[in-house]
């Protein structure tokens, strides 16, 4: 399985207050002097932190090399922003039915969310170094990709914020398959540079 890190965003949420209606009085004939109600002002939205979903690349429109080194590096790109938001559909829709490292960084985003768990730090750098390295197989389609990818520490805590997994990060390869679908880069395979395919 590919180790690669995440980042966290943490929502927050906000409560809306709103006053409850004046009891009703009996009119007063005698003169009171009144003050204007203060104004309400709205408290400002608490804003999101964490990853933000990287940028699709327009690199990846291109059915040639560049395009499937695009694809690579943006599907690993998205690990941080999947991890922390449980948002699996691009992973989804990019993952070939047989990548068993797809199926489980889709299956380890679901169950951070199922179970309320909080992802902090482990940002996600790839390259593609040498794209030309390989050519396509004219039988399958596919480019095979080396890649290098670093990540920052990260850590998983529990919904009452006790630490359940970390790690320092650091720097890795790995070989991607990539292959076309419906017109779409999809991720066939990732294997480690020792030749264990997942």
């Amino acid at each position: 399985m590919v180790a690669v890190g995440v980042l966290v965003a943490v929502g927050l949420v906000s409560a809306g207050c709103t006053a409850d209606e004046a009891p009703k009085q009996e009119p007063n004939t005698s003169k009171v002097e009144t003050k204007p109600a203060p104004e309400l002002t709205e408290e400002p939205e608490p804003t999101e932190t964490g990853p933000a979903k990287p940028e699709r690349p327009a690199e990846m429109e291109k059915d040639d090399v560049n395009g499937a080194a695009a694809s690579a590096e943006y599907f690993l790109e998205l690990y941080p922003y999947v991890m922390a938001t449980g948002d699996t559909a691009e992973w989804e829709s990019m993952s070939y039915d047989g990548c068993k490292s797809c199926a489980g960084l889709i299956d380890q985003a679901e169950k951070i969310k199922k179970n309320g768990d909080i992802y902090a730090g482990g940002e996600v750098a790839v390259v593609v170094p040498a794209p030309g390295k390989y050519v396509r197989d004219d039988d399958t389609g596919i480019f095979p990709l080396d890649i290098e990818y670093s990540q920052e520490p990260m850590s998983i805590s529990d919904a009452s914020g006790e630490e359940v997994f970390s790690s320092s990060g650091g720097k890795s390869g790995r070989r991607v398959e990539m292959g076309r679908q419906g017109g779409e880069w999809i991720v066939v395979g990732i294997t480690d540079l020792t030749g264990e395919k997942s």
